[in-house]
């Protein structure tokens, strides 16, 4: 399946994190979120940011954060609904 960055992903999709392009701090700052490799999300937006839903919190990242991450979709699932 092809791999994305998540800034890229639209609203209402499912990823799965396949992995972080980052340095190990903000590697370490994106783990701490709960965003690491084999991690399964939410997109609940996109715009001026990304918010995600991971392990039943809310995240919101800047786009260059969002960037970081590469995500494969899954299978054209929609997001999960609270």
């Amino acid at each position: 399946m092809a791999q994305v960055p998540l800034r890229n992903v639209p609203a209402g999709k499912r990823v799965r994190i396949h992995g972080v392009n980052a340095e190990e701090g903000m590697r370490g700052r994106l783990c701490a979120l709960g965003l690491t490799p084999g991690t399964e999300l939410d997109v609940c937006s996109q715009g001026s940011g990304c918010c995600v839903r991971v392990r039943d919190t809310s995240v919101i990242l800047c786009d260059q954060m969002a960037a970081l991450l590469i995500c494969e979709p899954l299978d054209d699932r929609p997001a999960a609904t609270p």
